[in-house]
């Protein structure tokens, strides 16, 4: 009797935790959207809503408003809730936003962790809905992580999903999938696919008037536009951000939108207007943004603008500051992001004509390229050779003082012989300086060129040069046949098959150099582990057969290489797709999906 007792007290516990179910959870998410200040108005919850996710959406409303400390507070309240009961689906549905949240905080790695948990929860109450979203989170946390093959895996798992989905979905997570796409192909630098997707999820936003995930999705929109280089669209763009943000008092987005009209006036080259628009930014930044990558980059711009206009101590007291933040930022982003604000401060000091810190902030720029990539040869010489002239001088000037001692203590009769050697060493130091400035000038513009058009692991030309030199050629009417590869590993598991060490990579790079090394070839590393091959007035099948010879090379080599590739063909007498990439990215998705490790020429 005492069992069975026990055994109806738990299945009624167990009815009560589990009541909230997933359309109830829709149901309300939708009534907060469109105005999501009203959430945290109310103290005290309505009596059919489960407190887990109640709290959750308080955090979001904060969170998009800007209230940072206020975000954290409710997400930590429910915590140990979510930790007795992970499976929960209001557990899941604050693990996928407490995930987004730890990307603002800066820590990627617990990002990760609670995607994982919220795919588990979500997984186990049969949430497709939820999953989608997860997914499309995942390829977000994966973007920041420069985890590029990661991401297109979620966005993948994510359309799979929706298209096997037998009911409607709701509005809210396709809105997620397509703004997951719109920052995937807009870092990729696909701004025509980026701008596609970023115009949907608006739409959807617009249609449901969700202001809580519409505002991120036109944020997504604008900086899409800012690096397509469509600087009115973005202009008009930042400014209709702007206002949203003042019409319903928005910290958060008054940040992003003064930092982007910032950006554009820094590009029009507009200083005193960007420096007000920074300026404007960095005074709403207090508590609404946190992230240390947005935080360094508002720095680095301003201390950009302030060079520009010869406010020297203004930009080196910004730079001061992006390095202290840099110090606590740990993340796979914080040598980029040093490397900005070591190219920004050695330019100020170039600009202040202070020689010897512009060199030594430079040395220390190198430094950090080194740590990112494969050593390069060019950069080891300009580092050994600058390094030898500011210890040879260093030398000089410790011999010059030296001398001047002697000078002091010496007889009359010594006192010419040391004056001579002291012009003498002052000569040399004045001419050292003067070859070091030439030598400094001419190694910064071969540097520039070389982290400009060079992929640093493979020594192939990187996808800024392919861009420049397609256009060339489709200016001129030249005839071409071009393929666009991608080498994976070669085996049989579709995880495994992603994996491929940048030794594979180089390997690969080799065999492809040796294998177009005509006049009119050209090989590019576009990506990861994407190859562009160009060759002028060569038609497709001549090319599918050169590709042909290099895969029974591969095969020949797998026991040492294993490596393959699959490949998309495509020539000038197709006509003009507009956005080369676009469509040979396309082309290459089909060829994985349809006859993976195939060259197909369509």
């Amino acid at each position: 009797m005492q069992l069975f007792i026990v055994f109806a007290v738990t299945l009624l516990c167990s009815l009560s935790v589990s009541a909230f179910t997933k359309k109830q959870l829709l149901e309300h998410e939708l009534q907060v959207v469109p105005s999501p200040s009203l959430v945290l108005s109310v103290q005290n919850p309505p009596a059919d809503i489960d407190n887990v996710f109640w709290l959750t959406l308080k955090a979001r409303a904060a969170f998009f408003r800007g209230d940072i400390q206020a975000a954290s507070s409710y997400f930590d309240v429910v915590k140990y809730s979510v930790q007795d009961a992970p499976l929960q689906l209001s557990s899941g549905y604050w693990f996928l936003y407490r995930a987004f949240f730890s990307i603002e905080q800066g820590d990627l790695d617990k990002a990760k962790q609670y995607i994982n948990q919220a795919r588990l929860s979500f997984t186990h109450n049969k949430a497709t809905d939820f999953l989608i979203r997860t997914y499309a989170m995942e390829a977000v946390i994966s973007v920041w992580r420069e985890e590029y093959s990661f991401a297109l895996k979620s966005l993948q798992s994510a359309q799979s999903f929706m298209s096997r989905s037998n009911s409607e979905l709701d509005s809210i997570t396709k809105l997620m999938v397509y703004d997951g796409l719109t920052a995937y192909y807009s870092t990729l630098k696909f701004y025509v696919k980026a701008l596609g997707y970023a115009h949907q999820a608006q739409e959807l936003a617009s249609k449901h008037n969700n202001i809580l995930d519409g505002l991120p999705v036109k944020y997504n929109l604008c900086l899409t536009l800012l690096r397509a280089q469509l600087i009115d669209k973005a202009e008009l763009c930042y400014q209709q951000m702007h206002e949203l943000s003042e019409q319903h008092n928005l910290p958060r987005y008054q940040f992003w939108s003064l930092s982007g009209l910032g950006k554009i006036a820094l590009s029009k080259k507009d200083f005193g207007k960007a420096i007000a628009s920074l300026k404007a930014a960095q005074e709403s930044q207090q508590n609404a943004i946190i992230n240390p990558a947005h935080i360094i980059v508002l720095h680095n711009n301003l201390a950009y603008a302030y060079s520009q206009v010869k406010q020297f101590d203004s930009a080196l007291a910004q730079i001061v500051q992006s390095k202290s933040v840099l110090k606590s930022y740990h993340s796979p982003l914080n040598n980029r992001y040093a490397r900005q604000t070591l190219k920004i401060e050695a330019d100020v000091y170039q600009s202040k004509q202070d020689l010897p810190q512009t060199i030594s902030t430079l040395r220390t720029y190198i430094k950090l390229l080194e740590d990112n990539t494969a050593q390069s040869q060019e950069r080891l010489e300009l580092n050994a050779i600058v390094g030898t002239s500011v210890f040879d001088r260093k030398d000089l000037q410790m011999r010059a003082s030296q001398q001047s001692s002697d000078y002091n203590s010496s007889s009359y009769q010594r006192k010419d012989q040391e004056l001579t050697k002291a012009y003498i060493i002052i000569g040399l130091l004045i001419t050292i300086l003067l070859v070091v400035v030439v030598y400094y000038r001419h190694s910064r513009s071969n540097l520039t060129k070389v982290l400009h058009y060079k992929d640093l692991n493979t020594g192939l030309y990187n996808r800024r040069y392919f861009i420049e030199q397609f256009e060339r050629i489709t200016n001129n009417g030249l005839d071409y046949a071009m393929a666009l590869i991608e080498f994976d590993t070669d085996n049989t598991g579709d995880y495994d098959r992603s994996i491929c060490s940048e030794k594979e990579v180089k390997f690969a790079a080799e065999q492809l150099s040796m294998q177009f090394r005509d006049d009119g070839d050209l090989v590019c590393r576009v990506s990861e582990r994407e190859f562009v091959i160009l060759c002028q007035g060569m038609k497709k099948p001549v090319l599918q057969k050169r590709l042909s010879v290099l895969q029974h090379f591969f095969t020949a080599q797998k026991q040492l290489h294993p490596i393959n590739f699959s490949g998309a063909l495509i020539c000038s007498e197709e006509g003009d797709f507009g956005n080369i990439f676009a469509e040979l990215e396309s082309r290459l998705i089909h060829v994985k999906r349809t006859a993976h490790g195939q060259v197909v020429a369509f």
